[in-house]
């Protein structure tokens, strides 16, 4: 049963899905230096012979491989791949979770398909007191764009989050249909800071926290009748069974 920490394959399906971004991206840029490498040799040659030709043949070759190196660098830059981003935010929120995990407070599955969907699970997590949580990880990082609140609804920058967090609320419906419990809506956020006291922030049904305070929030749940650590189990295997590894 997968259910310690990252070891359960968090990330895993976004991670494949940024290799084969990444493949793709090597692949174009290949057939794009089939072209340009000629040129750029070229361009290389006559800016050293033009450096030779004021100075020396040493000054020459340096410039010469300078401007190759400055052109093979631009050529094969890598592109911001937000799969892969997404998958290492969510190891990170699974490296969070695998302490209540080992403290015997939490069982957790991660990365696991939506039957009957193309839509994944980032991290169901089954508390032995407060009942089930889904957790969707969303890793924001860029140095221009802040979370904001406005009026209600959630920005990341300039884009409204509202369709997100929709989404997000359907991903555990779908959760609570399968294992038929309640189940509870939560966003963890690496990198960008939730404008709310102690970092977190109710917007409908959906909690939106920074990801370093989910351990606490977890822990701060109200209890739910009918759960204990036998329940848990039980649900924890049921997760198992019903919501496979996403492909």
């Amino acid at each position: 049963m997968a259910t310690a920490g990252y070891r359960g394959g968090a990330g895993a399906s976004a991670g494949r899905m940024g290799e084969a971004a990444r493949a793709a991206e090597r692949a174009a840029q290949h057939r794009r230096a089939k072209v340009l490498l000629p040129l750029l040799a070229a361009a290389a040659a006559v800016v050293g012979w033009a450096v030779a030709s004021v100075g020396n043949w040493q000054l020459g070759l340096a410039a010469a491989a300078v401007v190759a190196g400055l052109g093979i660098r631009r050529l094969y830059r890598r592109a911001h791949n937000s799969w892969s981003l997404g998958a290492a935010g969510e190891v990170r929120t699974a490296r969070l979770l695998a302490p209540l995990v080992r403290r015997g407070h939490a069982v957790v599955v991660h990365d696991r398909a939506i039957p009957g969907s193309r839509a994944n699970l980032d991290h169901v997590v089954v508390t032995a007191t407060a009942g089930v949580v889904y957790v969707d990880t969303k890793t924001w990082t860029s140095d221009r764009s802040r979370l904001t609140v406005q009026g209600g609804t959630l920005r990341y920058g300039r884009y409204d989050q509202t369709r997100a967090l929709q989404t997000v609320q359907w991903e555990a419906d779908q959760a609570a249909r399968a294992l038929g419990v309640p189940v509870r809506a939560l966003v963890a956020v690496h990198g960008a800071k939730v404008p709310a006291p102690r970092g977190r922030l109710d917007l409908g049904t959906v909690t939106v926290v920074e990801a370093k305070r989910l351990r606490g929030l977890l822990r701060s749940l109200p209890p739910q009748p009918g759960w204990d650590s036998a329940r848990m189990a039980t649900v924890g295997q049921l997760a198992d069974r019903k919501l496979p590894p996403a492909s």
